[in-house]
């Protein structure tokens, strides 16, 4: 167990039950229910009974579109929710792991991927409460790990936002579907997010970190239809029109990203996007039989 004990809350969602399944440490796992973050006197109880020296809060409101219509959920969860986290962190030696999203650089860039060293302009509710949050870490803590990720996929097919999962139910209904062509980014792989946590970890590592799969200019589209031709789904994939999808969110077009700093420190074990899902379809269909 290498005398690491982590807490991780939000242990009901795909990342979370992943790290508490997978992570070679003592672990207790709390999901949102028997937990709730925005509770500054519960996180006090918990942080205290358990005695963690990581935390990792994967717990989140990541409704984009519905954190529009009810932003003050949004940063009361994630903001707030952070902020009562790391007051139980910064007196005690806790290394504070917080996931963010690359969706918060914004729309600097038109197809260049970001990297850690960009400025960040957040341009939805989502992404602002999330951006908050990385600040209180940050003016607060000094052993913290900031780690923006991607389009997350992976997990049981039971999870009710498996999205790989999700698109095989819907391409066995219909002979054709249609995907967004409009915004790109980087699908990402829950278990090679996972071992780069693992990675950090281990080697004492802190700040803020891209975490993604590697993709150049993948877009909704190019991803959706690399799932339906590794699942070997006769089902046409399309590109949808521009007011197909209508968000009240106004996303960036561009929340692809590259893992920069991890280069740097030759520390980036995250494989291309396209292997990392072909290894998870693999996996998945074994499941779906």
């Amino acid at each position: 167990m290498n005398g690491r004990k982590v807490l991780i809350t939000g242990s009901n969602g795909m990342l979370g039950s992943n790290l508490t399944k997978l992570l070679p440490y003592e672990v207790v796992a709390f999901s949102s229910k028997d937990f709730d973050i925005t509770n500054s006197k519960k996180c006090i109880e918990i942080i205290e009974n358990e005695k963690p020296n990581i935390v990792i809060n994967t717990a989140a409101y990541t409704d984009v579109d519905g954190c529009e219509s009810n932003p003050d959920k949004a940063y009361k969860i994630n903001t707030i929710g952070t902020q009562n986290l790391v007051n139980c962190c910064i007196d005690r030696d806790i290394l504070f792991i917080y996931i963010s999203s690359t969706g918060i650089y914004g729309e600097d860039k038109e197809k260049e991927p970001y990297n850690e060293f960009d400025n960040v302009h957040p341009t939805t509710i989502h992404h602002r409460s999330k951006y908050e949050a990385e600040k209180i870490v940050q003016n607060h803590l000094s052993r913290y790990l900031i780690l923006r990720t991607g389009w997350l996929f992976g997990g049981e097919i039971t999870h009710k936002k498996n999205f790989v999962y999700k698109r095989y139910l819907e391409a066995t209904h219909n002979s054709e579907m249609y995907s967004d062509d409009s915004q790109i980014g980087n699908p990402t792989y829950i278990k090679d997010l996972v071992q780069q946590i693992k990675i950090l970890i281990d080697y004492n590592q802190y700040g803020i970190f891209n975490c993604v799969n590697k993709a150049i200019n993948v877009s909704r589209y190019d991803y959706v239809n690399k799932i339906i031709n590794t699942l070997e789904l006769n089902c046409d994939v399309k590109k949808a029109s521009n007011d197909t999808f209508n968000r009240m969110a106004k996303v960036s077009k561009n929340e692809s990203a590259t893992n920069y700093k991890l280069e740097l420190l030759n520390l980036n074990i995250m494989d291309n996007w396209d292997k990392a899902l072909e290894k998870y379809i693999t996996n998945l269909k074994l499941d779906i039989k």
